[in-house]
């Protein structure tokens, strides 16, 4: 009868390369689903100031507030009246604000843009002044350029 003597070198080999390609999908993986959470943020955003501007030129004072509580980012539309418009919110996803090209920081408290009724440009003031936003999440980022004038958001 043999006795067992544990692994051969063969084998531990072929086991350790299986595992190191695992890892390698699970990682490329984690990587593509990060980069998608801010992906995903940065078009539910403009797709809020997009709604919201529409929204200004039919009614007065709708607005925007962007919020960071924790690692969630928040960015909400209200319309004059304070119903809410439309959201963007990601999770584990930082947001920072620009005003005129120099960074802001996150919003520790929330940041308030306002549209111009008669042209769907942001209004004139210190408070909306906001000229980029942008979500990082690991190493993946995403800046959104948003013009004064006309209110057009683009990456």
């Amino acid at each position: 009868m043999k006795k067992n003597r544990g692994f051969t070198m063969v084998e531990v080999m072929v086991t350790v390369a299986i595992m190191s390609v695992l890892a390698a999908i699970v990682g490329i993986t984690m990587g593509v689903l990060l980069g998608q959470r801010v992906k995903s943020m940065a078009a539910d955003t403009k797709s809020v100031f997009q709604s919201t501007q529409i929204a200004a030129m039919g009614r007065d004072n709708a607005y925007i507030e962007l919020h960071q509580v924790g690692s969630n980012a928040y960015v909400i539309a209200y319309s004059s009246d304070g119903a809410e418009i439309n959201r963007a919110e990601a999770h584990n996803v930082t947001m920072t604000y620009y005003v005129n090209g120099a960074s802001q920081g996150t919003p520790s408290s929330p940041v308030k843009i306002y549209f111009n009724r008669q042209t769907g440009g942001l209004k004139e003031g210190a408070a909306t002044a906001v000229s980029a936003i942008s979500f990082t999440n690991g190493k993946r980022t995403v800046t959104l350029q948003i013009s004064r004038l006309t209110g057009k958001v683009t990456y």
